[in-house]
């Protein structure tokens, strides 16, 4: 299949974008599929006869491709036949048989060890029994209350396909449970050869994923409580170290992690350094030390990142995001807008983006004040920063979601 139309913005997206396209862009498009495909609608269709598709690995090459959803036209020109349903692969992965021996010995390995977690409400372990709710209903591994929270714990061991695993973590959100998926044994291999299944996970997790082996088993019989190994990228590499429960992070909208992206936790450190409306100079100095180094910002220092306008630019999209302002006396965001555009020209190349900002993070009525949108008007007709520039790469690195989401 050569071209696709994104039916939320009417763009092509050819095949030879797909392959180029960044990891964290093509998860979007996964799971922008899936989801639709849950509400039976379609988020990208055939350019030649309108059906819905998908974008697949192959299994070869670990290439992503084009592919059409079950029922497409066969005089599609593109059309190469059906794919096999959910229900198709789910029933083939283990020669009919519902599970594996050894996904049902961890079942009962995780439900024994909750069962001596004095954080876990007696009573309160199914293993392999429905939960009806109010949506419907679904047949978790392992279900508990464990500090409060209600866990659904899935086992991951081989490949599932993408609108099970959304299916699942949407479900369980609406009922009010805390999703874990665990894999066991993980073996950090480079992302391009990860199993489908574990990156899709590993997105899910905020970019962490969550292994049983026998030393983690071993030391939470040792400890009286359930423990989990976590792994993260960190750069190219992996990392990984053993958590309790307790010590994960637990947003309140989706599931759990460990360790915070990068980007994440330097935002988060950003904002935590504001007194009275401010960055401190010398906390100013070494944020912007540590983005030069993250970034791998060749031959420029903090002080060049002042005159580029990164400090204000990096407060005011944090300000997007939280709906509040951030690192400024200014009380509201249109007076925070109105004083960006106004102070210097050289934020003027900004406009474009930040008009993506406020539209992914639904802040476009600040940008419709009157006062605002003669500003911004004006600063659009100033060259604008592009990817690769200096202050591009700073954005892409720290704001990846945000700009995933003014793509979509």
């Amino acid at each position: 299949m050569e071209r696709v139309t994104d039916l939320s913005t009417g763009a092509t997206i050819t095949s030879d974008q797909l392959l180029a396209i960044d990891p964290d862009r093509y998860q979007k498009i996964r799971r922008n599929a899936a989801a639709a495909r849950r509400e039976g609608a379609a988020a990208y269709v055939c350019e030649q006869c309108g059906h819905g598709v998908y974008a697949p690995k192959e299994a070869r090459t670990c290439l992503p491709y084009w592919r059409h959803h079950k029922g497409a036209p066969t005089t599609c020109p593109w059309w190469t036949g059906d794919p096999a349903t959910v229900d198709q692969r789910s029933a083939a992965q283990f020669q009919g048989a519902q599970e594996s021996p050894l996904h049902s010995w961890l079942k009962h390995q995780v439900g024994e060890i909750l069962a001596i977690d004095p954080a876990t409400e007696a009573g309160s372990i199914h293993i392999d029994e429905y939960l009806r709710g109010e949506t419907g209903h679904r047949r978790p591994d392992v279900r508990a209350i464990n500090n409060g929270r209600s866990l659904a714990l899935e086992i991951q061991l081989s490949s599932t396909q993408l609108p099970i695993i959304d299916s699942r973590e949407h479900f369980y959100g609406r009922e009010g449970y805390h999703l874990v998926w665990l894999t066991w044994k993980f073996q950090p291999v480079p992302r391009r050869l990860l199993l489908t299944a574990f990156l899709d996970i590993f997105y899910s997790h905020n970019k962490n994923l969550f292994s049983l082996d026998e030393q983690v088993l071993a030391q939470s019989r040792e400890e009286g409580r359930f423990l989990v190994r976590c792994h993260w990228e960190d750069g190219r590499d992996w990392r990984s170290a053993i958590f309790a429960l307790s010590d994960l992070q637990w947003p309140a909208s989706g599931l759990p992690y460990a360790v915070a992206p990068w980007n994440v936790d330097y935002l988060r450190r950003w904002r935590e350094a504001v007194v009275e409306g401010h960055l401190p100079w010398q906390a100013r100095q070494d944020l912007l030390q540590e983005l030069v180094e993250r970034v791998a910002l060749t031959g420029v220092e903090p002080r060049d990142l002042d005159t580029l306008q990164i400090p204000v630019l990096v407060s005011l999209i944090l300000s997007l995001e939280l709906r509040q302002p951030v690192a400024t006396k200014q009380s509201n965001l249109v007076e925070m807008l109105n004083t960006f555009f106004s102070n210097s020209e050289e934020r003027h190349k900004f406009a474009g983006l930040i008009r993506r900002v406020a539209g992914a993070t639904d802040q476009l009525a600040a940008l419709q004040k009157p006062s605002v949108a003669r500003k911004l008007r004006a600063s659009l007709t100033s060259p604008q920063i592009t990817q690769g520039s200096v202050e591009g790469r700073i954005v892409h690195a720290l704001f990846p979601d945000i700009l995933m989401r003014s793509a979509a």
